[in-house]
């Protein structure tokens, strides 16, 4: 038995498929299926049951994966101990809502690289419900999102329902981005009302629900949805639109460095709907000291960030 192994039987958990497994390690799908199969010789019983759609464990296998996570765990703070600890090492996977990845991955990234070079970064940007998704599922260890404060206490109630621990971390408010030369940037503050008549440019739907919470019926054609957000960026330093997003979209953005876009406060913004961000994991077990350790990290830098 060899610690890679159970390293492979975790990550097969983790995403329901050995093939998604496999890239992970970056090995082919028949040398994980082989080193899994000599695991299951080596105990004599199955640890997975195969289907044409999904990997599930067998009930020994059960037994296996709890005992493997915990022995990896372990492993992992042996090796942060000899390291000292101050220094992380190993393989951590983060989901950031699309306004926390863009103000804070690339500070992030860099903070990783020149600091703990041992730790393996994987960040992807998703929607709430993904980010929630991807830590309810183990898809990501970790994941920052955030929702208006209206939503909070529903919000809350399914994190805890699915099991997911959370941690404010940030509280931030919605702002209008808008090019340079367009009419609103002429303004230092807008109101609600200067909203009804523009174009925007929607973020996977995100504006169209501010508008409603705000209660501001979307019109028909009203707004241009993309779904990439440096695309977003593009068509807004162009002066085609505007969109609605939390002020900290903003920082280490070179649209915003070069004057391209612009926040601008909205004055009758209801309370409630100011945004919270949240960290999140999940909680079935105990974090490891990498993960300890990498969560102070992410709130040093979202503090210094944020200053």
């Amino acid at each position: 038995m060899r610690l890679e192994q159970l390293q492979h039987i975790i990550e097969v958990y983790n995403k329901k498929s050995i093939s998604e497994a496999a890239r992970t390690f970056l090995i082919s799908q028949p040398q994980l299926s082989h080193s899994i199969k000599q695991l299951e010789i080596e105990l004599g019983y199955k640890i997975f049951r195969r289907s044409n759609s999904n990997t599930i464990l067998t009930s020994q296998g059960k037994e296996v994966l709890a005992l493997a996570q915990e022995l990896i765990n372990y492993v992992e703070e042996v090796k942060t101990y000899a390291r000292g600890t101050s220094v992380l090492y190993g393989n951590i996977s983060l989901a950031l809502g699309p306004a926390v990845f863009n103000a804070f991955a690339s500070p992030l990234i860099t903070y990783v690289h020149q600091h703990y070079p041992n730790v393996n970064l994987a960040i992807t940007e998703d929607c709430a419900k993904d980010v929630i998704r991807k830590v309810e599922e183990g898809d990501s260890m970790l994941g920052i999102t955030g929702w208006p404060k209206v939503q909070e206490h529903t919000q809350l109630k399914l994190l805890d329902s699915k099991n997911i621990a959370y941690e404010r971390v940030l509280d931030t408010t919605f702002n209008v981005i808008v090019g340079n030369k367009h009419p609103l940037a002429q303004k230092k503050r807008v109101s609600l009302s200067d909203l009804q008549e523009m174009t925007f440019v929607d973020y996977y739907g995100m504006n169209e629900a501010f508008l409603r919470m705000s209660g501001i019926a979307p019109k028909n054609n009203q707004s241009l949805f993309v779904y990439d957000r440096e695309m977003l960026k593009f068509i807004l330093s162009n002066n085609r639109g505007v969109a609605i997003f939390p002020s900290v979209f903003a920082l280490n953005d070179i649209y915003f460095k070069q004057g391209l876009l612009q926040l601008r406060p909205i004055d009758d913004i209801p309370d409630n709907i100011n945004a919270f961000m949240y960290l999140i994991y999940f909680k079935n077990e105990p974090l490891s000291s990498l993960l300890e350790q990498f969560i102070k990290v992410i709130k040093e830098i979202i503090q210094k960030t944020n200053q």
